[in-house]
């Protein structure tokens, strides 16, 4: 009795080992498959989270929430590889287990319902994707999230009603996502570009000619800003987290700091929300040493501190990680642009003169000069000497 007694325990705890051992197993499944198919390497993300699905299955079973997790983005990984059949079934798999055993009145059962919607588009079934689709916008009609996710499922609408010749049906679905997606990604963002393209297309079909050159002009505004920068409304940073909610702002705000001349239109605004950003934000770190000092504060070059606050900034938010030495030296080079195309408004600047001569001289010296430059900074800074940096104006002073 007693042998048999030890026995079960030991069974007993093998099994906790084994079950332990799936939960890690999940978890770092899960981690691989949603870099894989971030990656777009949806051959290998497919596989990974079938593999995962067999392991929640023996660990939690298929009525899981978890399982339904997998299903969903299995059937996502199908519809990358085309494989619209096989998106379609497990698509129609896990909304079935969540409806039956969880909930068909949630925005997580909408979303279920709209990738269905979208699998029977894939296959030519448009009265069933309408079908489906029609009961996602009705659920996210119910609880109004505002967000991208309802924007994207009244878009997918609007495109099945477009396909059925359900022109003005699709309009208003459309004026709806575009303005869900604004709101929600601002207008600059690839999705907002990409659904003002259909909304053409659906106030063409209604004959709204007019509405149709208005979306022309919006195009072809929002696609200049997004190739020379914008300046967005000033806002108040007061911490990291307010920084980082106007990353994408702050780096095209830069940008049209760095494309237009000091004496183009916002260039006061843009430079407020250029200093107000990147003196608080911890994504974006200035090099201000000795050379800078020399020349950074002198009121008269208060534009080109800020010039060199925007280079930073647009450096930063389009590296990662950021070499401080790669970002110094960029930043400085934009610079150096910079006042070249605006030195006849502001007059010569004696420390950049001097980097132009470097460089016309020999590429390299410049480089040199400013590997230099930097290597004096980090010295100084090991040692806790630091250089005061003011960037106000001579109005302001």
């Amino acid at each position: 009795m007693k042998k048999t007694l030890i026995t079960l325990m030991l069974l007993a705890m093998t099994a906790v080992a084994w079950s332990q051992d799936n939960k890690v197993r999940i978890a770092e499944l899960d981690s691989i498959g949603i870099m894989q198919f971030n990656n777009q390497q949806y051959d290998e993300a497919l596989t990974t989270f079938q593999q995962e699905l067999s392991l929640i299955q023996q660990e939690y079973g298929e009525n899981d929430s978890l399982y339904v997790d997998d299903l969903a983005v299995i059937s996502r990984c199908y519809f990358r590889q085309k494989a619209y059949k096989k998106a379609l079934e497990t698509g129609l798999k896990a909304a079935e287990i969540y409806g039956n055993h969880y909930s068909k009145d949630n925005v997580y059962y909408a979303n279920l319902l709209d990738n269905v919607s979208l699998y029977y588009s894939s296959v030519d079934d448009l009265a069933n994707a309408e079908k489906y689709s029609d009961e996602a916008v009705k659920i996210y009609y119910k609880y109004f999230t505002n967000d991208r996710h309802m924007g994207g499922t009244l878009a997918h609408a609007a495109e099945i009603k477009y396909s059925l010749d359900k022109f003005a049906e699709a309009v208003a679905l459309q004026e709806h996502a575009l303005t869900l997606i604004e709101n929600d990604e601002g207008t600059h963002s690839d999705h907002y570009l990409n659904e003002l393209k259909y909304m053409k297309m659906y106030y063409d079909e209604v004959g709204n000619a007019a509405k149709v050159e208005e979306m022309e002009a919006l195009e072809a505004q929002l696609k200049d800003e997004m190739e020379h920068g914008f300046v967005p409304p000033l806002v108040e940073f007061k911490t990291a987290e307010k920084c980082r909610e106007h990353n994408e702002d702050a780096y095209y705000c830069s940008l049209y700091y760095l494309n237009h001349y000091l004496n183009a239109d916002k260039m006061g605004q843009a430079a407020q929300y250029i200093q107000s950003w990147s003196m608080s934000s911890p994504d974006v770190m200035m090099i201000f040493g000795e050379p800078e000092a020399k020349w950074g504060n002198e009121p008269k070059n208060a534009v080109y501190m800020i010039a060199y606050m925007a280079a930073c900034t647009k450096f930063a938010l389009t590296h990662e990680p950021v070499d401080p030495l790669e970002q110094y030296m960029s930043a400085i080079i934009d610079m150096i642009n910079y006042y070249s195309a605006n030195k006849e408004l502001t007059g010569e600047v004696e420390a950049f003169e001097e980097y132009i001569n470097l460089f016309n001289k020999d590429p390299k010296k410049l480089t040199d000069r400013l590997e230099k430059d930097y290597a004096a900074f980090q010295k100084a800074s090991d040692k806790g000497k630091t250089t005061k940096l003011t960037t106000r104006t001579e109005s302001e002073q």
